[in-house]
């Protein structure tokens, strides 16, 4: 209740108060807002009766459209793996709303923690990779009209380089002994930090890292290949890979034969993994070289002179021992006595049983992949095993090699899954075995997947004045991406498609808003919009009153 009187008393300073009630019962407004907006009564009083009258207000807020103030900024570079800014600030009235668009024309949303949109309308992208650049747009709209700005983000790489050796391609020869140990380099930088293997003949690939019994791959790339055999020599290529390209470096090894001998230089010490059913061979002589009155020790303590034959155990004439179908019992140390003209020399070979083989790899956190993106999960081990499976999360089980559908387990264990689908979600167990035991790896598979959500505002009832263009929006979210489409009140069906679409005088653009040109009474009715992906839909509907 404003009460003239008290009115007076109060505005005598000055109109500092929000109303004011003049003598003649006029009511002023100082400063209107919407807090003013509603249904005011007026009251006159006397002694012969009383009156009353009701005014309504109606506050309309002036609107500026929006405008993006920092457009200078079209271009940003960025390296491999940096945290990039993007600026949109826009203003206008009532405030705008920004929206972000990737170079892929999906909505930028918080959902993939990727991005990071600010109060402000500034966009931050973590750890940016190259299929992060492109242009991205910033859209700023409000109810008098919007504004938009586009930035190119472009993602500095740089190409491997081993060894600090220029060009795509480089080849060195390198010379090694028999029997000896050797470490052939391949030490690759470049950003992002690249992805080292070595290709042996035989198109064998070892990764790094990579562990066996004879060779390993270290970590910085570096192969290290023990006790050589002349088998060894040809040529070996370390492949690089990142973002930026692919290097490779070509050795060519040569392994010298050892220099020959007529003794078994004394004493020396060999050791052997046994092979469970497997015949195997221990020498005592040198190649193309047989050594006289040579005795051959087994582990129990038996001898046996050339010429000897037991149930698994043959002592050639030329000095080797053949064992035939040995087991774990024929594990321990084999001694080989030979004479030459220097006197007596001698020969220890140990063999010990085999060991059953071990994942070098290890998925410690669950695996977030994309819906409709490829997988590969490896499962590298160390020694090769005589068998290799993965069971599916429905139970299906896989060996290596072998191809079922989607799926697909390589050669060297990897497997590859296509097209990947909410139903590969799961957990997935490598099993790699032999005679001597088994290992496990786990893997558990995360699918990021989203239904679709409408994220622009749509009124139930839209007025739109008769030959005045009116816009409909339906801004939707989704992964996979969305497809939208509009059903009008004729029950048509309009699809969005990824070029702006005209049909009569409705007019479809790519980001899922239906303009309607020169509207008439045919256009009023019920428009909904509908968005769809593989995981689900979401719609939303206006009533369209043409006045």
């Amino acid at each position: 209740m404003v009460n003239p009187i008290k009115a007076r008393e109060r505005s005598s300073g000055g109109r500092s108060r929000r109303y004011v009630v003049f003598d003649n019962g006029t009511l002023y407004f100082n400063d209107v807002g919407m807090p003013e907006e509603g249904d005011y009564t007026c009251y006159a009083e006397n002694k012969l009766g009383k009156d009353e009258m009701k005014v309504t207000i109606k506050v309309k807020v002036a609107t500026h459209p929006p405008k993006i103030q920092d457009k200078k900024q079209n271009s940003v570079k960025a390296f491999y793996g940096d945290t990039v800014v993007l600026t949109c600030n826009a203003k206008g009235e009532p405030l705008p709303l920004i929206t972000w668009i990737s170079p892929t024309n999906r909505i930028v949303t918080p959902a993939l923690e990727k991005y990071e949109v600010m109060n402000d309308g500034t966009l931050i992208i973590q750890k940016v990779q190259r299929f992060d650049g492109g242009n991205y747009s910033c859209i700023a709209r409000n109810n008098a009209g919007q504004d938009f700005k586009v930035t190119r983000l472009e993602v500095l790489v740089t190409s491997p380089v081993i060894n600090g050796m220029n060009g795509t391609s480089n080849t060195i020869t390198v010379t090694a002994d028999q029997d000896e140990k050797k470490f052939l380099h391949c030490v690759a930088k470049g950003t992002p930090t690249p992805r080292v293997m070595w290709l042996l003949p035989g198109n064998v690939i070892l990764p790094a890292p990579y562990n066996s019994n004879r060779m390993t791959v270290h970590q910085n790339g570096t192969l290290e290949i023990r006790s050589l055999k002349r088998t060894d020599s040809g040529k070996l290529s370390c492949i690089a890979r990142n973002e930026g390209g692919e290097v490779r470096l070509v050795v060519n090894l040569n392994v010298n034969e050892a220099a020959e001998r007529s003794q078994i230089g004394g004493p020396k010490t060999e050791s052997l993994s046994l092979t469970i059913g497997k015949t195997m061979t221990l020498n005592c002589s040198s190649e193309d070289v047989q050594l006289p009155r040579v005795t051959w020790i087994l582990p129990n303590g038996t001898p046996l002179s050339s010429g000897a034959h037991s149930s698994k155990f043959f002592h050639r004439p030329d000095g080797s021992l053949i064992i035939t179908n040995p087991s774990v019992s024929e594990a321990g140390m084999y001694r080989c006595l030979g004479r030459d003209f220097q006197g007596l020399v001698e020969h220890i070979i140990t063999l010990s049983p085999g060991r059953k083989p071990e994942i070098t790899n290890r998925y410690n956190s669950p695996v977030s992949t994309m819906i409709g993106e490829r997988l590969l999960l490896h499962c590298l081990p160390n020694i090769e095993p005589l068998r290799l499976t993965w069971t599916l999360p429905s139970g299906v089980i896989l060996n290596s090699p072998q191809r079922a559908g989607r799926y697909n387990v390589l050669s060297n264990g990897t497997l590859a899954i296509h097209q990947v689908s909410t139903y590969d979600q799961g957990s997935y167990v490598c099993r790699v075995a032999n005679e001597y035991g088994s290992s496990l790896l786990s893997a558990s598979v995360t699918v990021i997947a989203y239904p679709p959500k409408i994220t622009s505002s749509l009124p139930s009832v839209t007025y739109a004045k008769r030959g005045v263009a009116i816009q409909l929006n339906c801004i939707a979210t989704g992964i996979p991406s969305v497809d939208i489409a509009w059903e009008t009140p004729d029950k048509t069906r309009l699809v969005v498609g990824a070029q702006p679409r005209l049909l009569g005088n409705k007019y479809l653009h790519p980001q899922g808003s239906l303009i309607i040109q020169s509207p008439t009474q045919r256009d009023a009715g019920k428009y909904r919009c509908t968005a769809r992906n593989t995981i689900g839909m979401d719609s939303k509907s206006t009533t369209l009153n043409v006045f």
